[in-house]
């Protein structure tokens, strides 16, 4: 299936706002690059501000993302009222709810090697994020007086680099690969034995593709 990818450069702010407005990570990220675009063009502070807003909007809806996808369905309401306001609480989260998270995701991503009609899964390095959602915070925030920061030009060069590092890092991901994990549960007996010998270091991510790859064999010989 094609992914129709749009374009993020040369829109007005007007349109920024009322056009393919959505409230998820790919929606924040596709406005903060358009705002990026316009402060690039413009050399505009309010439009890196929000820029920098958008990205960190983005970041913390990615990591909400991996806390979904490491319990289900089954996130609690207790739990969801920890998620809200705090990157660092969602990372811990998913650490306590799944901690064997980037492993799944790893893992996942070698079995579905296998199909070569499989969609590429992504692998967020949750640490970057949190890095750059805290460099977001020198550009919604007072940084100092108006001639080292709004009135320079080098804050503002600075300020592109710093944001739009971030940004593309998202949208790069977003617009190549779709988060997913298999989850232990609902795996088949031969795919649940390869994820439990990874989980414990008995064997690696190429013995897992190569496993996973017999069992798929083995099955289609025996439906033939």
């Amino acid at each position: 299936m094609t992914r129709r990818i749009p374009n993020y450069t040369n829109r007005t702010p007007e349109q920024i706002i009322t056009q393919d407005v959505h409230f998820d990570s790919v929606g924040y990220v596709y406005r903060a690059l358009s705002w990026l675009d316009i402060t690039k063009k413009s050399s505009n502070n309010c439009a890196l501000g929000y820029a920098a807003y958008e990205t960190r909007q983005a970041i913390e809806c990615i990591l909400f993302e991996a806390v979904i996808l490491s319990v289900g369905t089954k996130l609690s309401r207790d739990e969801y009222q920890k998620c809200k306001g705090s990157s660092t609480k969602l990372h811990k989260i998913v650490n306590r709810l799944n901690p064997d998270y980037e492993k799944m995701v790893q893992f996942t991503r070698a079995v579905m090697l296998t199909d070569p009609e499989a969609p590429l899964i992504l692998a967020w390095d949750h640490k970057r994020l949190l890095r750059y959602w805290g460099e977001m915070s020198k550009y919604l925030h007072w940084a100092g007086e108006p001639k080292e920061t709004s009135e320079s030009p080098e804050w503002l060069e600075a300020g592109v680099v710093a944001v739009g590092n971030a940004a593309e890092y998202i949208w790069g991901n977003k617009t190549n690969g779709y988060s997913g994990i298999m989850m232990p549960d609902k795996m088949e007996a031969d795919i649940h034995s390869l994820w439990e010998r990874f989980r414990n270091g008995e064997i690696d991510l190429e013995t897992v593709t190569r496993g996973a790859s017999r069992t798929s064999t083995t099955k289609e010989k025996s439906a033939g």
